[in-house]
């Protein structure tokens, strides 16, 4: 090989090293810009739901979509998943989900505290939903990295808002404050007699 065909092979090589290392993609695509993602479809499955959320009970219908906001990034790494759900349940669970449980007034809108539902959503919205929540269910109910509930008791509708839900009895690592890991294990059910 001549001197200068092995010069072009490293600079070549160095490039691809650069390339890599960097995060660069060589080539056209990487001056192409990321296509707006399109609104998520509405999904009428409720058993997704059901086997994450079995605390509420019986789902007897529900509509909702799934987004997951950082897809269309070009970094390498766990994308979350936000679910937006609204969700009819048998009739009187409610009632019994929020017995037990102070409960506060909210009403949908962009400030804090309010419920923001989406847009491909409102159309199954209850008409005259008079809105409920309280932080306690938001986190005996669901388990996810963040979540809230949102109760109408005269339809029997919930409203969930949550980030990455898991399994009621998966286990989750979560790095605490000081970079240190915590293994968070639920405890096994009791056995069925």
């Amino acid at each position: 090989m001549t001197d200068h065909k092995r010069s072009l092979v490293r600079v070549s090589a160095l490039l691809l090293a650069a390339a890599v290392a960097t995060g660069c993609a060589v080539g056209p695509a990487a001056d192409a810009k990321a296509k707006p993602s399109k609104a998520p479809e509405i999904d009428t499955d409720t058993e997704p739901l059901a086997t994450r959320l079995p605390k509420l009970g019986r789902i007897v219908s529900a509509h909702w979509q799934q987004k997951a906001p950082g897809a269309d990034s070009r970094v390498p790494g766990p994308t979350d998943h936000h679910v937006s759900a609204l969700m009819k349940l048998a009739p009187g669970s409610v009632a019994a989900l929020t017995a037990s449980t102070q409960m506060q007034p909210a009403a949908v809108g962009t400030e804090p505290e309010s419920i923001s539902i989406p847009t491909e959503l409102t159309e199954f919205v209850p008409a005259g939903a008079q809105w409920v929540h309280s932080r306690v269910l938001d986190e005996s109910l669901v388990r996810a990295d963040s979540a809230e509930l949102y109760f109408d008791p005269a339809s029997d509708t919930v409203y969930l808002s949550a980030t990455n839900v898991h399994l009621p009895n998966a286990v989750t690592v979560h790095v605490g404050p000081d970079g240190n890991q915590v293994t968070i294990t639920p405890t096994p059910p009791a056995p069925t007699p």
